[in-house]
């Protein structure tokens, strides 16, 4: 039913027994940008898996009146550790949240050409809930703080599959190495910057069970590897869950 309503992220806390009030923000994009009219309807998200159908009342209020059961998170579940690249990580997370990752986790690396800005976080997450509503997920992307590449790598359990993806080296393709590996739920890639990883992070990496791998003979930019990366492990996935 919700699917052909333009959608809505709205925060869970923000349902208040049968309604959600609306800020300012919310009430003009509905009626400024969606060009909805008092009485019309629209499909709100929270976020977590719910679904709902709401109408937009006569003040600044949305009232429910239908519900989609909540569903589990989609599988796999993917996390991307992205160096920061000098311009268009803004994209790479718009790209990638339409692509169903699940954690976004930036990282400073040793050939990191910028620094990050603490005021970006708040825009990097609402770019990750437009790209949500756009591409009609039920749950957010998890945007995890900017972390050192030590930290980041740390942060990955031993159980998941994980690969770092490295240029100008022999080694396995990324596609045909996910075809190889038994059932996987949980994979994390690894894109550095517009240098590449150093040695010594590499070298770190495979210490702690990342495998290397190739995204082909292209040197691809920072900012399209990720999508190349994901877009390969959604693919493949795919593949399997019609198998």
């Amino acid at each position: 039913m919700a699917r052909e309503l333009r959608r809505l992220w709205l925060p869970p806390e923000q349902l208040q027994g049968d309604r959600w009030s609306l800020t300012a923000d919310q009430r003009h994009y509905l009626q400024r940008v969606l060009r909805l009219k008092p009485g019309d309807r629209c499909a709100v998200i929270d976020g977590q898996g719910g679904l709902w159908t709401a109408e937009l009342g006569d003040r600044d209020q949305l009232f429910p009146v239908g519900a989609v059961p909540v569903l589990p998170p989609a599988q796999p579940r993917l996390t991307l550790i992205q160096s920061l690249p000098k311009q268009g990580f803004d994209e790479v997370i718009r790209q990638a949240t339409e692509l169903g990752v699940t954690t976004i986790q930036p990282v400073i690396s040793d050939r990191s050409q910028v620094r990050p800005e603490a005021q970006k976080t708040d825009r990097w997450r609402k770019i990750a809930i437009e790209a949500s509503e756009q591409s009609e997920r039920l749950y957010l992307p998890q945007l995890e703080p900017i972390r050192l590449w030590s930290e980041a790598i740390a942060q990955i359990p031993a159980d998941s599959l994980r690969c770092i993806c490295l240029a100008r080296r022999s080694l396995p393709n990324l596609l045909p190495w996910l075809q190889a590996q038994p059932a996987w739920t949980d994979l994390a890639i690894a894109i550095g910057p517009e240098g590449g990883w150093s040695d010594a992070e590499i070298e770190q990496a495979i210490a702690v069970g990342w495998t290397p791998v190739s995204l082909g003979s292209s040197i691809l930019r920072a900012v399209t590897a990720p999508i190349v990366a994901l877009s390969l492990a959604q693919a493949v996935a795919a593949t399997r869950s019609l198998d």
